[in-house]
């Protein structure tokens, strides 16, 4: 079983931009990007909150999580499927997205998106 590249410190690498003018702007440089499940959980609620804004999670298995804020503020969750040459995407809440990866392991793969339909790219 895979386990966290910080065994007292699970999380993700995260990136992000954030379009708004006194927003976080974009994320961390790639040495200082690794965030625990706290420090995503404020990210997550910071950045996604504005239509346009997105933010994605990669795991030590380089696999993608992103999310993409809708014009009426639901997120689209988009996780790339590399060897089938498309996305798993749903659309959910804010609420939901953090509860999703809140629930993460290791591996991303392992996530039960709610409603995801592949679509090919």
């Amino acid at each position: 079983m895979a386990e966290w590249p910080e065994k007292n410190r699970p999380g993700f690498v995260l990136f992000f931009e954030d379009t708004r003018p006194e927003g976080f702007g974009l994320g961390m440089p790639e040495d200082q990007s690794y965030h625990d499940f706290p420090e995503i959980k404020v990210l997550m609620n910071g950045v996604l909150n504005h239509p346009g804004n997105h933010l994605g999670l990669i795991d030590q298995f380089d696999e993608t999580l992103q999310f993409y804020v809708n014009g009426d503020g639901s997120v689209l969750i988009d996780f790339i499927v590399k060897d089938k040459s498309g996305s798993l995407q749903a659309i959910l809440s804010l609420r939901e997205c953090i509860a999703l990866v809140q629930s993460s392991v290791p591996s991303l793969s392992a996530l039960q998106i709610p409603n995801a339909e592949f679509n090919k790219w």
